[in-house]
């Protein structure tokens, strides 16, 4: 059935107009000249040889960040990254009276305003540079194309035709790709977090085989650290103050808060204001992006910040593998192109947007402490076990054991790289 289906889509391919519809129904792009199109006009001449597309080497990272500066797009050492997505964007300007021949969905259930969004909209300008203007993405927003917790099996099925999804957010799905999430790997930003999952990938079949069935990956990477959050009156002093509510992901996350003795709660990102607010939500385990994109430290919702890390999430951008397939050759390579490790080139946001985070939190009246040494050790203890046990959960706990043990050497190598 697949094989019949890839045939029709590269028939299309050959003879539908570009375009994709809202509201899951897709239609394959074209090879249709572009004078056929309105309004547009032929790719920049380049003599026949394509742009140079920016590397973050080109550019100066910026000064050490402090918690007492307002962060900026150039005051860290994130400017590096931002610098790339700048390049790009004027770059694919070059590109804009071109009418694409394809025009794929792409469902984001992130804001266009976050880390996600930036990434999202600096790869499609980089697919456009690479592809010359050929390879267009209806990018849904807020998960405006296709549901939070539908995308991954919207995209398997093709109703949408590329994903932007958190493995972890589906239980049992990737679990291999979620040791990144193990909160005793001590990852100290997501630029360390990211370089290590894309290595993890590259370096590990079992891992590589997890997304072969669903759909052609082309990047996977962390968010930032997490902190154990809450809204209270005072700091905690230890494991046993940890009580109630915890909303974290499937996985280690969810693990540690059966460890510490609380409860599970599950609830889409979006829904996180409402129920901290309303104390159905008595700690959080996100990262400092999402504090920050989904408004949490406003007054009234969170307002303490145990300040450690309870892992990272994984992130992945992958197509529909039946779409993938019917895209000629030269398409996809240039898309792969700009894919993969180029996109190490823009893991630094992350620390911009954990900068952010921090920042927000303690101007709207936080208070991010550190665990006292009594209580960081009962933590350390806590994610032993987290790791132990989801080491034993595994189908082949020797395969586990490994890829866990490459990933602390991974994070220690990285972590050292990326020292902010």
């Amino acid at each position: 059935m697949k094989k019949l289906l890839a045939l029709v889509l590269a028939l299309l391919l050959v003879f539908a107009v570009a375009g994709c519809a809202k509201g899951g129904e897709t239609t394959a792009p074209t090879n249709a000249p572009a004078s056929q199109a309105p309004a547009a006009t032929q790719a920049p001449d380049n003599g026949g040889a394509k742009a140079a597309l920016p590397q973050r080497g080109d550019y100066a990272a910026g000064p050490n960040w402090d918690i007492g500066t307002e962060p900026t797009k150039v005051n860290g050492p994130w400017a590096q990254s931002y610098a790339v997505i700048d390049a790009l964007a004027e770059q694919a300007k070059a590109y804009d009276g071109v009418a694409p021949k394809y025009t794929f969905s792409l469902a984001c259930h992130d804001p266009a305003e976050s880390a996600p969004g930036e990434f999202l909209t600096a790869w499609a300008n980089a697919v456009t540079i690479a592809t010359e203007g050929q390879v267009d993405f209806n990018i849904g927003w807020s998960g405006s194309l296709s549901g939070t917790m539908a995308s991954l099996d919207d995209m398997k099925s093709g109703t949408i035709e590329f994903d932007w999804t958190l493995p972890c957010y589906f239980k049992g799905y990737m679990p291999l790709t979620n040791v990144i999430q193990n909160p005793g790997l001590g990852i100290k930003n997501g630029s360390a977090g990211s370089y290590a999952m894309w290595e993890l990938y590259k370096t590990n079949p079992e891992i590589q085989a997890e997304f072969a069935d669903d759909g052609e990956l082309l990047f996977v990477w962390t968010n930032c650290t997490s902190p154990l959050s809450y809204k209270g009156s005072a700091e905690i002093d230890g494991i046993g103050s940890i009580t109630g509510n915890i909303r974290a992901n499937n996985g280690p996350a969810q693990t540690f808060v059966k460890e510490v003795g609380a409860s599970v709660f599950g609830c889409p990102i979006g829904e996180v204001y409402n129920n901290v607010k309303n104390s159905i939500i008595n700690y959080l385990v996100t990262d400092w992006h999402g504090i920050k994109s989904f408004a949490l430290s406003d007054a009234g919702v969170l307002n303490y910040y145990v300040d450690t890390n309870i892992g990272c999430s994984a992130y992945a951008l992958m197509a529909n593998a039946d779409i993938w397939a019917a895209i000629p050759a030269d398409i996809q390579s240039a898309i792969k192109s700009v894919s993969g490790d180029y996109l190490l080139n823009l893991v630094d946001i992350w620390s911009f947007w954990e900068a952010a985070g921090r920042y927000g939190a303690v101007q709207n009246g936080g208070d991010i402490y550190a665990p006292s040494d009594a209580f960081a050790a009962q933590l350390q203890t806590a994610y032993d076990n987290v790791a132990n046990t989801w080491i034993a959960e595994q189908a082949d706990p020797a395969v586990a054991q490994r890829i866990y043990d490459q990933a602390k050497e991974l994070v220690a190598k990285y972590n050292s790289q990326f020292n902010w």
